[in-house]
């Protein structure tokens, strides 16, 4: 790989810097290179050879991002354009790039870090942290504009699209080998991490991946790649997409307080989905949010509320409930009345299929909310059933914020 060359002083690169400092010793060499989980595997498989020739026409959009604190490299990962705006170029990246090592929820500030920026034609210019958010581990880093890097679009799902079982592409570049590419198949199970948005796929990625695109094989951008030790965990692109949103409008997520934890009705165990589904016949194509855990404001923690079931031991009832975005942030006591085992089958007439679409939606509430200086109103419908039979690990939660 071409680098920058050495400064006056004869101070070399952060590049340079980072290669140098994960360099196997000569003793090490050989083994190190045929272990190097970087090392572009040649797949020559039908699937193997699709996913290269999809993410070529993206190349000169993939970059990567390395930081230093202090003169010392901290970490690297994959970026991806995705915007101009005036005479900046918007690159967006994991949080991890900023992240403080062994402190969780804390980052550096875009004074205390340096970023440098490795194009796809072997070029480094400097980068700037503009935006870091630490819930969804998403950060914005702006270049130059004058480089007229080509940019993604970040588009949201068609309906119904992740309740589909697919094959997906990971896209990365690592400072030493270039572009990188790994295939897999988004799996309907849920991550480990503490966010019910995330989704996950079987793509076999190193840490160089964290931040880089995850799409399929139509050139449809899935979310930004996480680091998993099983599967992969992904940011959906609506979330992604929100975040640059809000990122142009303000310059930060600006997030209204929902209060409640969920995952999809359809990643719940067949014979319980069966269950809802014979009393909800409209819930049948496994559209709607199951209610895991309510958190509000109210302190001392309370015991759960009461099970709200009649003589069957099923209450099978749907209502019609009203939140409303304020531009603070707050929503109204309204969404007090939800209670775990609830699911929230549909916003203003539209159907959920995702967690993340939730989210979206509510940040664009928020978004309207804020430029329009007054309060939005949502109607959610919900159906209440008695959660015993299908949620038996939920709990309600009534903490602090």
């Amino acid at each position: 790989m071409s680098q920058s060359n050495p400064s006056p002083g004869g101070h070399t690169s952060l590049l340079e810097e980072y290669l140098l400092a994960n360099q196997p010793s000569d003793s090490e060499a050989s083994s190190e290179e045929e272990e190097d989980p970087n090392a572009p595997a040649e797949d020559f498989t039908k699937e193997g050879i699709t996913a290269k020739r999809v993410v070529l026409c993206l190349s000169k959009s993939i970059v990567s991002l390395v930081s230093s604190v202090d003169g010392k490299p901290l970490f690297a990962c994959t970026g991806t354009v995705v915007d101009h705006v005036g005479s900046a170029t918007l690159i967006l990246t994991s949080a991890t790039l900023v992240s403080k090592p062994g402190i969780d929820y804390e980052a550096y500030g875009a004074n205390e870090v340096k970023i440098e920026v490795l194009l796809h034609n072997k070029r480094t210019i400097h980068g700037c942290l503009a935006m870091c958010n630490l819930q969804y581990n998403i950060a914005v880093v702006t270049v130059d504009s004058q480089l007229d890097l080509p940019m993604v679009t970040l588009n949201d799902f068609p309906d119904c699209y992740s309740l589909l079982v697919r094959p997906v592409i990971a896209v990365g570049r690592d400072t030493k080998y270039g572009l990188l590419v790994r295939h897999g198949n988004m799996i309907r199970k849920s991550s480990k991490l503490d966010c019910s948005e995330i989704l996950v796929c079987t793509c076999p990625v190193s840490k160089t991946f964290i931040g880089g695109l995850v799409m399929d094989f139509e050139r449809r951008i899935v979310g930004i790649t996480f680091w998993g030790n099983d599967t992969t965990p992904i940011v959906p692109v609506e979330i992604a997409a929100r975040c640059l949103q809000h990122f142009k409008c303000f310059r930060i997520l600006k997030q209204p307080c929902l209060c409640i934890r969920g995952h999809a009705l359809h990643t719940m165990e067949l014979s319980n989905l069966g269950k809802i589904c014979y009393m909800f016949p409209d819930l049948c194509c496994g559209m709607g949010i199951v209610v895991d855990k309510v958190v509000t404001h109210a302190t001392p923690p309370l015991p759960p509320p009461p099970a709200r079931c009649g003589t069957d031991g099923v209450e099978n009832r749907t209502r019609a409930l009203l939140v409303v975005v304020s531009i603070s942030g707050e929503l109204s006591e309204n969404c007090g009345s939800i209670q775990v085992g609830d699911i929230i089958h549909s916003i203003d007439g539209i159907a959920l299929h995702s967690v993340a679409q939730l989210t979206a939606m509510l940040l664009d509430a928020m978004l309207v909310a804020i430029r329009s200086q007054n309060t939005v109103t949502l109607q959610m419908e919900i159906a209440m059933i008695e959660a015993r039979f299908w949620c038996s690990t939920a709990e309600v939660a009534l903490l602090k914020r």
